[in-house]
């Protein structure tokens, strides 16, 4: 899984729908109900998908469709380039938070 060469392809809208669901971890017959096609379809589309991708398994293909939805990846976070990062309220101390008794009395 070459990082160039899967920059260059783009999933069909199906493949992308299909995709999402691999990564949500749904199985082949959930997908098939899903998106309202026979099960040997999906199998068909993930075939499609990994040789498209040169994929071997249903977890390369979640890695693929998590790392093309991604927003933005780590060198183009705006808060590198100047931006000022968000505020960030500080966490209450256990010392500030009263305790509750775990074992009863």
């Amino acid at each position: 899984m070459s990082p160039d060469s899967t920059d260059l392809i783009t999933p069909t809208p199906r493949e992308r729908e299909l995709m999402m669901l691999i990564a949500r971890g749904l199985q082949n017959k959930n997908i098939a109900y899903e998106l309202k096609i026979s099960e040997n379809t999906v199998r068909a589309h993930i075939g499609n998908i990994m040789r498209k991708y040169r994929l071997h398994n249903r977890t390369q293909i979640a890695i693929v469709y998590a790392l093309k939805a991604a927003p933005l990846s780590p060198r183009h976070d705006p808060a590198r380039n100047g931006a000022s990062p968000a505020k960030v309220k500080p966490v209450q101390t256990l010392a500030q938070a009263p305790l509750a008794p775990t074992v009863p009395e």
